[in-house]
């Protein structure tokens, strides 16, 4: 019978369609299926096939050798298995096999995958193919390549309410379910023909990637929708293979493997700089902050290194300019599985390792070019800030020339109002090297000086190529420098708009900080100019300088903004298990705020913990590091009375970064691996250090008080805009007016970033929060036109139960309600969300009992963190009593005090909805495992209803009905335990016994028939082991035989039946 369905018709059969033309084969799961049995993942004559055609050499027990390596591959988890899977076997050809070749006996490697000609490969989609593993498991689509299950593919109507998170849902239970599915997996993808998005085994919903097509994209201009072009950009052959071979990453975080697939920016970068760089050209990637520039250079990486691009084993140098952002990008390149990544600590060393014909990647720092050659990184100590960090705060200036073959450098410094020289330096440039295939991919490439650095490499490495990383746009005045050096125009762009409308950042909030701060600022500028008015231009504004630093670290001052960031802090970013950054005008001032937060803790105003993270020196550094180890050298004299050290000390620096993005919990919680779970420092007091490239998901405010200016402001903000789940934004607090400076940082970028792309004003949430409001009351009109709903709170939520029933309106009810509460969430503290409150919980309170009403719809559970911000929303901002017991579990049928409480008070006609429900939830989820006891109760249900609906059975008589099945089903249980079977296994054996031969033998023989069948039943994995499930079907068989007078045929179907029972129940007896 034909498919008809909207989700057939509008998703499915178009993608089948499509891969048709793209040169797929295609067959109907149910059908035509090619496999032996249904536990198996991989088509066997198709790979064995395509062995043999993709190494026509292999003898025929090498074939089967080469067949047996990738059908049985181990690992102790899925990760551990796909892992192994990709890098043996469809990343390189790493597999060999000994055999002798034109009398020569050697180890030939075995190809997998042609990638070379990527239509010598046997490509198939199946759709409506069953899986038989924990649990029977049916997807739309699999992709076979060579017999092999690279893709699952799972289709939704467009019209269905939340498609991407029920596609998303599907993928998740077929990977707990039918697991085998996922070893050889590359892409999980859901479509509903309208939209469409795409992620990694394991991966959590909110790291699923939506394509959006830009007119710069290399696919076809007739495609219809963006289902249509997610499939053209991701499984035509040439760029499927592709991505299977160079996209895939597995980076290793802590003892946790994550599976990283590429964003369509990073795969289009990639590739566009791969075609400049094959022209000999280098260029400007310019992407957004938090968008993955990174692994965007990881990807790149392995493209260069890959022999078929034909750079001929390149050196690839990464080249930052700040010595935390080098350690953060070695490691990253380290944890990405790139096991050549070398380290640079000095000149004499970078020669060294560019002197290797061999290639590889080397990390290194812009200063290491600015040292003489013997210089060497500090092996010991505290990182003393750079160079670019002393320029960065105003205190040095430095100058650079390149003349006659050397580097002179001058230091300069402000003292007494004047600039004075306090370095000079000569340094003879040499050549580093020569090479051709020499790639230098620099990250943050703004901060650098492009005429020094430009020159410095036409001197000490004349034939590389660069290719320049920037999360922020490139200035007016570096785009000449960039003409002529980086080859002109950006070869890719991804602007902050595209970021955010592509969930791979949350937008940022703008909230001004205490205003009466700012008025006393302009007070300052007028009497400063009465005073001062004689001096010249530049001692005037250095000066004014001083004085407002002088401002900024008042005590006074600094206590009335620490009261502010208290309570915003406890009230608005703490509930939703955030942390924030806050940034201050050096490292006294980092200091004095720790003091006051730290008093007002001590006062009973709050309980979080903050830190000091800031760059220490020697003690000769300056007066702050004199005074610093000063007091470490007290407190070692005297440590029954130590003085309190507000910063942290350079030893636990790194470590505290690191634990900084770990979520709040108990602190003595350890993962298995010994290492830390939780950590509970929320607020990190910082200067200088981790404005950029810091990446912390957990940090949802940045409180600024330093004037930051250009690409420094840029960068430092979007610290809080990376991703994270329940994260909808990030927020700036400002206490030191960076609305101009904003202004002027964006006019230096030649319009190419709109003040409204990177900051929203909190206060434009509101007319979105008014909008989700007036949603949900148009929603309930019917019910708000008959009912108060503030005046009859318990008839009008009775009414909503009854208007939930249909799942396309609770569908509908769930997103407004999700918009609504994630509008007040981001509005919240302000004052005019109070005038919401009473909806907020009454709307919320709805969702609360129409879960327990609406058991199956998933969807309408509250998770964890849902609990705690909605809890802390309604204590902390609304005045009014809130909706409690948020994560209280829905009440079982099978509890019959609680489930009778529960509906005490309501009418007939809910408690005749919620015992439906409920029965049919119970008898639905129970099937699978149960089914010759729930079978009947679900037909006496839908028989009852038929009842009811022609008027042949009462409300009353229908309610006893439902009481006496509820009866049953507790009775099951208790029966079952009573007779020895304490397990869901036992009790759903012994039931399909006694729907042949009664209660008595019935018990007899299930425990003779357990005693038989118990060792096989623990063996791991027994339900994917065909020839041990086999035996279990025939015992069983056996006994249906000899009890219960079946014939052969008989008994072994319903022991196939019984088996594939046990297979959806728990082990054990």
């Amino acid at each position: 019978m034909p498919n008809n369905s909207a989700e057939y018709r509008l998703s499915e059969a178009p993608a089948i369609e499509q891969f048709k033309q793209m040169g797929y084969q295609y067959y109907h799961g149910h059908t035509h299926d090619e496999r032996d049995y249904p536990t198996d993942v991989v088509i066997a004559s198709r790979l064995r096939k395509a062995l043999k055609k993709l190494n026509p050499w292999l003898n025929d027990t090498n074939l089967e050798k080469a067949f047996q390596a990738i059908t049985s591959v181990q690992g102790t988890s899925l990760m551990e298995i796909n892992q192994n899977i990709w890098k043996a076997y469809l990343h390189h050809d790493v597999y060999t096999v000994k055999q002798v070749i034109n009398g020569k006996e050697a180890f030939c490697p075995v190809r997998y995958i042609a990638y070379d000609d990527v239509y010598q490969n046997d490509l198939l989609v199946v759709n409506q193919l069953k899986f038989e593993g924990k649990l029977t498991c049916i997807p739309d689509l699999v992709v076979f390549v060579n017999g092999l299950p690279l893709a699952v593919l799972e289709c939704k109507a467009p019209q269905l309410h939340d498609a991407a998170k029920s596609a998303f849902n599907d993928l998740q239970y077929y990977q707990r379910n039918v697991a085998p599915l996922f070893y050889y997996n590359q892409l999980c993808v859901g479509l509903w023909a309208d939209g469409a998005h795409y992620g990694a085994i394991e991966a959590p919903f909110a790291f699923y990637a939506r394509l959006r097509v830009r007119p710069d994209d290399p696919l076809p201009a007739h495609l219809p929708n963006d289902q249509a072009k997610l499939l053209e950009a991701l499984f035509h052959p040439s760029r499927f293979f592709d991505f299977v071979r160079h996209f895939v990453l597995f980076e290793q975080a802590g003892t946790q493997t994550i599976k990283k697939l590429p964003r369509h920016q990073q795969i289009r970068a990639v590739n566009k700089t791969i075609e400049r760089l094959r022209q000999n050209q280098g260029g400007v990637v310019w992407h957004t902050q938090g968008s993955g520039k990174s692994l965007t250079m990881a990807y790149l990486s392995r493209k260069l290194l890959a022999p078929e691009y034909g750079f001929q084993h390149p050196t690839i140098m990464i080249l930052t300019d700040r010595q935390d952002l080098d350690q953060q990008i070695t490691n990253t390149f380290r944890n990405a599985g790139f096991g050549n990544v070398q380290h640079a600590h000095s000149v004499r060393n970078l020669r060294s390792i560019l002197a290797n014909n061999y290639g590889g990647i080397v990390t290194t720092t812009l200063q290491k070019f600015q040292e003489r050659e013997d210089a060497t990184d500090t092996a010991t100590g505290a990182p003393t800030p750079d160079q670019t960090t002393q320029e960065e705060l105003g205190n040095q200036r430095i100058k650079r020339q390149i003349k006659d073959g050397q580097l002179i450098k001058t230091t300069e410094a402000w003292v007494d109002g004047a600039w004075h020289q306090v370095h000079h330096e000569t340094i003879a440039l040499q050549q580093l090297s020569t090479k051709e295939n020499l790639y230098v991919l620099v990250d943050e490439a703004h901060r650098s000086q492009y005429d020094f650095l430009a020159a410095f490499m036409r001197s000490a490495m004349p034939h590389a190529k660069f290719v320049a990383f920037t999360g922020t746009p490139i200035s007016k005045e570096e785009k000449s420098t960039l003409g002529e050096f980086y080859g002109g125009n950006y070869i890719d762009m991804y602007t902050i708009a595209e970021a955010v409308a592509d969930g791979a950042t949350v937008p940022l909030l703008y909230d001004q900080g205490i205003e009466m701060l700012s008025v006393k600022k302009d007070a300052l500028d007028l009497e400063f100019d009465e005073k001062f008015g004689e001096a010249s231009a530049e001692k005037k504004e250095k000066l004014k300088q001083t004085a407002l630093r002088k401002y900024q670290h008042a005590d006074a001052r600094i206590e009335e903004i620490s009261k502010h960031l208290v309570q915003h802090f406890t009230d608005k970013i703490c509930p939703n298990g955030h942390k924030a950054l806050l940034v201050c005008s050096g490292r006294e001032a980092a200091v004095k705020y720790q003091q006051a937060i730290t008093k007002l803790k001590e006062a009973g105003e709050h309980s979080f913990e903050s830190k000091v993270i800031v760059s220490l020196g020697s003690a000769k550094s300056s007066a702050f590091d004199e005074a610093y180890h000063q007091t470490l050298a007290y407190n070692q004299k005297h440590p029954q009375h130590p003085r309190p050290v507000w910063v942290t000390p350079s030893t636990e620096v790194k470590e505290v970064i690191k634990d900084f993005k770990l979520p709040y919990g108990n602190a003595d919680e350890k993962e298995r691996s010994g290492a830390k779970k939780y950590d509970n420092t929320a607020l990190l007091i910082v200067s200088d250090m981790l404005l950029t490239g810091y990446d912390a998901p957990i940090a949802s405010c940045l409180y600024l008080d330093k004037p930051l200016k250009e690409h420094s402001l840029l960068q430092a903000i979007a610290r809080v805009n990376r991703a994270r789940k329940n994260k909808h934004a990030g927020f700036i607090v400002d206490y030191t007016g960076i609305a101009e400076a904003l202004q002027q940082a964006l006019d230096i970028f030649s319009g190419e970033v709109r003040p409204h792309d990177l900051l929203k004003n909190r206060a434009e949430e509101i007319p979105r929060l008014e909008q989700h409001h007036a949603q949900l009351l148009e929603f309930f009109k019917p019910i708000i036109a008959k009912i108060d709903r503030h005046y009859q709170k318990e008839p009008f939520v009775e009414a909503a139960w009854q208007m939930l029933e249909p799942i396309d309106v609770r569908d509908t009810f769930k997103i407004l309600l999700n918009q609504f509460n994630q509008s007040l969430s981001i509005v919240l503290p302000d004052p005019r969300a109070r005038h919401f409150e009473p909806d907020f919980r009454l709307f919320n309170e709805i969702r609360l009992r129409a879960r327990n009403m609406f058991k199956e719809d998933n969807d309408l559970e509250i998770s964890a963190i849902e609990s705690e911000m909605l809890q802390q929303m309604v204590n902390d901002h609304l005045e009014a009593q809130g909706v409690t017991n948020l994560l209280e579990e829905p009440v079982s049928i099978i509890d019959k005090q609680r489930f009778r409480e529960e509906l005490q008070n309501a009418s007939p006609a809910t408690q005749e909805l919620s015992l439906r429900n409920n029965l049919r939830y119970v008898i639905k989820t129970g099937m699978g495992k149960n089914p010759d006891f729930y079978k009947p109760l679900g037909e006496r249900l839908d028989d009852l209803l038929k009842q009811h609906q022609n008027e042949r059975i009462g409300q009353a008589a229908l309610l006893k009905a439902y009481a006496a099945m509820q009866n049953e089903i507790i009775n099951e249980q208790t029966e079952g335990k009573r007779l020895g079977f304490d397990t869901a296994s036992g009790r759903a054996l012994y039931n399909s016994m006694k729907a042949l031969l009664g209660s008595e033998v019935a018990a007899r023989v299930t425990h003779e028939l357990w005693a038989n069948i118990a060792d096989g039943l623990a063996v791991v994995d027994w339900q994917n082991k065909p020839r041990l499930q086999n035996g279990i079907v025939g015992q069983i068989s056996g006994v249906l035989q000899k009890e219960a007078h079946l014939s052969r045929q008989e008994a072994k179907i319903k022991a196939l039946e019984m088996v594939e029972v046990l297979k959806k129940n728990e082990k054990g007896h």
